[in-house]
């Protein structure tokens, strides 16, 4: 007699399958994982080959073509409509694309433990979709029988749909044990992006026009392209009607892998809606190997995963260059606390109906910093968390922040699901500016305003902007400072026709913008001065910053 087993597959973490739709992304992005169950973790004894012997598609979303007639397939549809009926919710299509990615998955999807995600990211992008990974089902047993595989399928159907998922279905079969025991692939996939046909290569130095548009349940769209370099670019959008815009995609100097990520916002944030690879100057591989790696060894202790996790992140910006993020605890109380309230409400989003963005999360915890950034995950094994934020052009730039300084980050476990446990991660970046030399900063400055027009530097005035400066970083507001500033400039005497001031604040000196300092105002001579200090909204070492703009009489 044949057994049945239904195992609800998470491939990658929150990148992997997306419980409620979309992952979350964008300027603060976020992701998504299914929350329905899991395998046991048992660590795969070598690495996996995965190579499809179908022809590949050419280009993404190529026009829907349904899938041809079977007695599984048919009987499956029955009760998705059934299902779909129940959850209020439209019936997905019948996609090709979708039943041969599950046909050949289901070559490879191993009996015990869980299907890598990128295995099944692959299996997606060569056939063409573009969208996050779907709910997977695998049910092992007599691929002989539809009526019973579909017995076992049909109470998880409603509960999937009513989350989002009823935009497209695949199911795959193959047969992989002697006595007739075969792995059944069963998939349903949400959709808020429809796009025309996307080429998955283009010759080296090429582009292509994305004409896209967002469902009604969006807004903002935004497009981020990260390049093989591992540099992350937004790209300009021209926005047409309902939803609608196009931006061309361009290879430029680069070549060989640039993965392209459209993202758009709702009520709970910035939404991931798509991401693909696109080749530059090569082809698509045919092939994927996939190597088990001990960065998804099981943990046990929320504080060790925490700690994992900022090994992960500064080992990857190590690699980029980059310097090292510090830990800091108060800012990982803040990043517990949510990841504690996404466990408990089993919704992964930036915006919480209770304590709202990150931004004010940070702000009631009296934290004062110039940057806040947030990652957010549902995941079952923090390797290939980690890997799939850094897939995700929008956690990306999180992560590879040349801004941020410092980073909080809170594990919480959840449920014990099918052998694993879910765990609910959020990551905040924030930064505290490093100290500087307050004489190069007031030079470097200067140059910036005489790169937009020519002016001169009086001593003078330099002293009386840094007694400013310095004032304000003491504590004194403009108004109780600027009676001295007053006498000292009357004591010019006649050698100004007026003097005009300019005080800001800043946590960075690139973010500091010569134009914008000096205006349109004619200016002859001027003064800066720079001192470091506590701000109210910047926090401790802002930048302060004082111009004076002179007019010669």
């Amino acid at each position: 007699m044949h057994r049945f087993v239904v195992i609800a597959m998470l491939g990658v973490v929150i990148a992997a399958c997306s419980g409620r739709g979309p992952q979350r992304v964008g300027a603060q992005p976020s992701w998504r994982g299914q929350g329905s169950g899991a395998t046991k973790l048992e660590p795969v004894a070598g690495p996996v080959t995965f190579a499809p012997a179908s022809q590949p598609a050419s280009r993404y979303n190529e026009g829907v073509q349904l899938a041809p007639s079977s007695a599984l397939g048919d009987a499956v549809m029955v009760a998705l409509k059934d299902a779909a009926k129940l959850a209020g919710t439209t019936t997905p299509i019948a996609d090709a694309r979708m039943f041969r990615a599950c046909a050949e998955l289901a070559e490879i999807v191993p009996e015990e433990g869980v299907i890598s995600y990128s295995l099944v990211e692959f299996a997606l992008q060569r056939n063409g979709i573009i969208e996050p990974s779907p709910h997977l089902l695998v049910v092992w047993g007599d691929i002989d029988s539809p009526q019973l595989i579909v017995d076992q399928l049909r109470p998880r159907l409603a509960e999937i749909l009513a989350d989002g998922a009823s935009a497209r279905v695949g199911i795959g079969v193959a047969k992989r044990l002697p006595d007739g025991t075969g792995a059944v692939v069963f998939a349903l996939q949400a959709s808020g992006v429809s796009t025309s046909p996307i080429p998955r290569s283009i010759t080296a130095g090429g582009s292509f026009l994305l004409d896209a548009v967002v469902d009604v349940r969006y807004k903002s769209p935004e497009v981020f392209v990260t390049r093989n370099t591992g540099t992350t670019d937004r790209l300009e959008l021209k926005h047409g009607a309902s939803g609608g815009f196009t931006t061309r995609v361009s290879c430029a100097s680069f070549t060989g892998r640039q993965q392209v990520e459209i993202t758009a916002s709702d009520a709970q944030g910035s939404t991931v809606l798509a991401n693909f690879p696109v080749w530059c100057g090569t082809e698509p591989p045919l092939s994927l190997t996939v190597t088990p790696s001990l960065e998804d060894a099981p943990v046990a202790d929320p504080l060790e995963a925490e700690k994992r996790l900022l090994a992960l992140v500064n080992r990857d910006r190590g690699a980029a260059g980059l310097h090292a993020l510090l830990w800091d605890a108060k800012v990982a109380d803040v990043a517990r606390a949510h990841s504690s309230e996404m466990r408990r409400t089993k919704v992964v989003a930036h915006i919480s109906p209770t304590t709202g963005s990150a931004a004010d999360r940070v702000r009631v915890a009296k934290l004062k910093t110039a940057l806040v950034l947030e990652n957010v995950a549902r995941a079952y094994g923090l390797g290939e968390a980690h890997n799939g934020l850094m897939n995700s052009p929008g956690h990306r730039a999180n992560l590879m922040s040349t801004a941020a300084t410092h980073i909080g980050i809170g594990v919480i476990f959840g449920d014990d699901v099918s052998g694993r446990r879910e765990i609910f991660i959020t990551q905040v970046f924030t930064r505290i500016p490093p100290k500087i030399d307050p004489t190069k900063a007031a030079d470097a400055i200067r140059d910036k305003i005489s790169a937009v027009r020519k002016v001169s530097s009086n001593i003078k005035l330099v002293a009386i902007a840094q007694q400013l400066a310095d004032q304000l970083a003491a504590g004194k507001t403009r108004d109780q400072a600027w009676p001295t500033v007053r006498r000292q400039i009357d004591a010019l005497g006649n050698q100004y026709e007026r003097v005009g001031s300019v005080i800001t604040a800043a946590s960075e000196l690139e973010s500091i913008d010569g134009k914008s300092l000096i205006g349109d105002t004619q200016v002859d001579d001027i003064g800066v001065g720079v001192t470091q200090g506590p701000h109210p909204e910047i926090g401790d070492n802002a930048m302060w910053i004082v111009v004076l703009l002179a007019k010669r009489r």
